[in-house]
């Protein structure tokens, strides 16, 4: 059990301190922005099921003049479970630090944990979406590694694969507009990667910078830009293999591509995220301490890889 405690500061430095907390840097949670949401009923077991009904197949040969009737043709359909899981930390505070502090203690430890849950529920359709069955290896860079570095024709290629599997696009195209320096933004799929790409991608033949889209509207703050078919968002915590270059031992990157509707992330009735504090006097004898925590549940799963993809590169 962690007990949170405060350090003995000199006076001049805790009047300087003057009630401020600094700031605390945290990623862009981009994961879960394309998810299919879904709410699983509680009390109805630990696995989420889905129901595609597959294509039927198309009919080709002409009906018989003699009225004769054609054989049936017989639905498919495919099922794919997701398991809910449960998430959650927590933490005991001493309560001498409330007594002592300057700081709004409960209030900047609420928020910080608020932030540990979203990047826990980012990082685990993260690693999810790790697991895509398509990839596409970038080939046309200039480094010499493999995968390459990411080139417009890698972009396009990814951009072809989803197309030719029928995927839909999320966003729909921006119109051209009379405004000097923008440019048209075509029907996009959407595409999540780590910040160490945004160079990378904005040197990109054809590349849009989202400051010059025709519209400002709809743009996601993790949003940078557009090339040709997919439009591209940053994460200081987006996916990333340490060492993974096939030939200089490079850091891979993914950058996940994807569909409308291409996977899913759950939560449970009953057990959605939520904040949980219990005051000193629930938790021991002389109400010394108070807690702190968080949990919830979460399932997360691809629905259909053909309209997802990995985009995997490395580093110019």
């Amino acid at each position: 059990m962690a007990i949170v405690s405060t350090s003995t500061m000199p006076p001049a430095i805790q009047l300087a301190f003057d009630n401020k907390i600094l700031a605390t840097p945290t990623q862009k949670n981009i994961h879960g922005l394309f998810a299919l949401k879904a709410t699983k009923a509680k009390r109805t077991g630990e696995y989420y099921r889905f129901k595609r009904y597959e294509e039927l197949p198309t009919a080709l040969v002409p009906l018989s003049n003699t009225g004769e009737t054609p054989a049936p043709v017989q639905p498919e359909s495919l099922f794919i479970d997701a398991k809910i899981q449960h998430y959650g930390q927590w933490m005991s505070v001493n309560e001498q630090v409330d007594l002592n502090s300057q700081d709004p203690v409960l209030n900047q430890l609420s928020i910080r944990f608020g932030v540990a849950l979203r990047k826990t529920e980012d990082q685990l359709i993260r690693n999810m979406l790790a697991t895509s069955a398509t990839l596409v290896n970038c080939v046309a860079g200039t480094n010499g590694n493999i995968p390459s570095n990411i080139t417009r024709y890698d972009i396009d290629q990814a951009v072809q694969t989803l197309r030719g599997n029928d995927a839909v696009y999320i966003s729909d195209s921006i119109e051209g507009a009379n405004k000097f320096g923008t440019g048209p933004v075509r029907n996009a799929f959407f595409g999540m990667c780590d910040t160490d790409l945004s160079t990378e991608i904005s040197n990109t033949s054809g590349y849009i910078d989202v400051a010059n889209y025709p519209s400002q509207g709809g743009i996601l703050s993790s949003e940078i830009g557009a090339v040709g078919g997919i439009r591209f968002l940053t994460s200081s915590g987006g996916s990333k293999s340490v060492g993974a270059g096939a030939l200089t031992g490079t850091d891979v990157y993914n950058v996940f591509v994807t569909g409308m509707e291409s996977y899913t992330s759950i939560q449970q009735s009953g057990a959605t995220a939520k904040f949980i504090y219990r005051p000193p006097e629930l938790n021991d004898p002389l109400a010394q301490n108070y807690t702190l925590g968080w949990k919830m549940s979460h399932a997360s799963r691809i629905l259909n890889d053909l309209w997802i993809l990995r985009l995997a590169c490395t580093l110019a």
